[in-house]
């Protein structure tokens, strides 16, 4: 796979090579044409090198390394700073073991279970492998898709092959609540709690005298490439009801000293940020906060909020920005209505059950319960098909599927869908 790609100035383990500055003494650097790779940033201070996440593969980290400290001229590496806790941002916290690492207090748990379950994924890596080498030789990826689809292979081959050599995590060494300064003597670095988006784990960070606010995989309003991997949705899906009060305080105090940032930086290299775009997200998120807490505390009817409150409808500036969509407004209501309310979203606590032999013999426990304590609860009809017809055409279980119509049906005895559908 690596040698079926173009040729590229400079390469990282066969992969193109880019590095871009974002500031004096600030550097970004990532590699791949077309996937959407993290970007690992670096900022020189007196005090030392400043190094913002890793990537999914160490080796990829240990040339990065390498890359920063030509570009910076120097080599004192001090500290590395995970924006949040996903694999493809601390996995190659081993090669800073040398430094202080600093992350939100929630990111060991995040690490812990992931690297928990490698075996998982390396199953999940090479069947995607698998499948991505058959659609290549059969011809099946367009002429205009091939360079993509080939670097995705190199890529997806290079996570397949650290993730069998039985990796252990690095954890951070420093953690924080709500905020924390990293006074480096010529330049601060202020870390913001900001979870509750992406990850319970996301964090802010502003270098006021770089003129740089990082991130991490929260939101872009621009894509470089067609598939935007973790920047395609935002939406609330994360976070407590103690979380977003402070993520509003801290995002609406990053907003309020917008003069002193030049350049919004993301955590993959193939999305962009506008000033613009990262206050109408906060406007969105703030709309949305109010307005379905305000429902749930009102005992009002969820089914019927969820058909009005529509992105066309309730934000329309919005439709069609990069990130915004109907599925991820549509999670987000849901996510804080179950904040919010108390109650337990019902496809939530299905989708923990449908998979493998769990369903046959959990789900008609979980249906008496449903059936019993229905108000505990929430749900629409179209969350009770879209499992249904999703046991039926993915998972092949035609017998679960019945029963899932069956209890759709139970639930919505009037809805023709129901019957329709069973």
């Amino acid at each position: 796979a690596l040698a079926a790609l173009p040729g590229a100035a400079e390469t990282a383990l066969g992969l193109p090579l880019h590095v871009q500055t974002l500031a004096p003494g600030a550097v970004r650097v990532w590699a791949g044409d077309h996937i959407s790779a993290t970007a690992v940033c670096a900022v020189a201070t007196r005090k030392g090198i400043v190094v913002i996440d890793t990537t999914n593969i160490p080796k990829l980290d240990e040339a990065f390394r390498k890359v920063i400290a030509r570009e910076l001229g120097r080599d004192d590496f001090k500290y590395l700073i995970n924006t949040h806790g996903h694999v493809d941002h601390v996995s190659g916290n081993g090669v800073y073991a040398d430094c202080q690492i600093i992350a939100h207090e929630s990111v060991q748990g995040m690490m812990e279970e992931m690297f928990g379950n490698i075996p998982r994924r390396i199953q999940w890596m090479d069947e995607s492998i698998r499948e991505q080498k058959e659609r290549i030789a059969a011809g099946k990826i367009k002429e205009e898709d091939k360079a993509s689809a080939q670097e995705q292979l190199a890529y997806n081959s290079l996570v397949s092959e650290y993730l069998k050599t039985s990796p252990q995590p690095t954890f951070p060494t420093k953690t924080f609540r709500d905020k924390l300064v990293l006074d480096c003597g010529d330049v601060t670095f202020e870390l913001y709690q900001a979870g509750g988006t992406h990850t319970p784990s996301d964090i802010f960070i502003l270098v006021p005298q770089k003129g740089l606010l990082f991130t991490g995989d929260m939101m872009a309003d621009k894509w470089l490439t067609d598939v935007p991997g973790c920047l395609g949705t935002f939406a609330a899906h994360s976070g407590e009801a103690a979380d977003f009060p402070v993520l509003m305080k801290n995002w609406r105090a990053l907003l309020d000293r917008k003069d002193e940032i030049k350049l919004y930086v993301p955590g993959h290299w193939n999305g962009e940020l506008s000033a613009a775009g990262f206050q109408a997200r906060y406007e969105y998120l703030k709309a949305m906060l109010a307005d379905v807490e305000a429902m749930a505390k009102s005992g009002g009817d969820f089914n019927g909020f969820v058909a009005a409150y529509t992105l066309k409808d309730k934000f329309p500036q919005l439709v069609g920005s990069p990130g915004i969509s109907n599925q991820g407004h549509q999670m987000s209501v849901k996510h804080l209505y179950q904040v919010f309310s108390g109650k337990k979203w019902l496809v939530g606590t299905l989708q923990g059950v449908i998979m493998g032999e769990r369903f046959a013999t959990e789900f008609p426990v979980l249906r008496a319960d449903i059936l019993k304590n229905r108000e505990q609860y929430f749900f629409t009809g179209a969350d009770l098909n879209g499992l249904g017809y999703f046991l039926m055409q993915q998972l092949k279980n035609v017998d679960g599927a019945v029963a899932m119509f069956e209890l759709y049906r139970d639930l919505f005895p009037g809805d023709w869908n129901a019957w329709d559908s069973l």
